[in-house]
């Protein structure tokens, strides 16, 4: 029987999301008043101007709409997937590991440390079903990241795909969780 579970969270909007974006506005409205000026100074160039202002306006919709950012984690047959969505008009895969290849697994607030040279890719964000998702990690060796902590906001139909293809020490760690 083969496994099948898809998840999409939503990343939570920080101040450094905010920020970029109070200053793409703010940038925008600038260059706006400068675009103003130079139509009413020089009128020949107002054509020019326009164009360049419609462009302005576009590039900070599309600046501002990236901050919009989803991860979707996908489990199939015992492999899962990590992929990043901006602005649900581009999306990169982050990470493929094999369930079977974790070292460590279980609830992120009881995950050992780890040292600096272990790449972490965190893709932790708010469910869109509005439940209350719990934060889990995964540490294991990818081919090209080499030592990587996962760190994912799982809801339970993931974990539970998850759990078979686990390691048999890491599936008695999980049940005592």
């Amino acid at each position: 029987m083969d496994i099948f579970v898809e998840q999409i969270v939503k990343k939570a909007q920080d101040g450094k999301d905010t920020a970029k974006k109070v200053l793409l506005v703010v940038g925008m409205c600038l260059i706006a008043a400068v675009l103003a000026f130079v139509m009413m100074i020089v009128p020949p160039f107002s054509g020019i101007a326009l164009l360049v202002l419609c462009g302005v306006v576009y590039g900070g919709y599309y600046l501002i709409s990236g901050c919009d950012v989803e991860y979707e984690y996908i489990v199939t047959n015992g492999e899962i997937d990590i992929d990043k969505i901006i602005a649900k008009r581009k999306r990169s895969r982050l990470i493929t590991g094999k369930v079977s290849s974790f070292e460590a697994f279980g609830k992120y607030e009881n995950a050992p440390e780890i040292d600096s040279s272990v790449t972490i890719v965190k893709a932790v964000g708010i469910s869109l079903s509005g439940e209350k998702t719990e934060e889990w990690y995964a540490d294991f060796t990818h081919a090209s990241a080499g030592k990587v902590r996962l760190i994912i906001s799982a809801e339970e139909k993931v974990i539970e795909a998850i759990r078979p293809f686990l390691p048999r020490q890491l599936k008695v760690n999980l049940n005592k969780q």
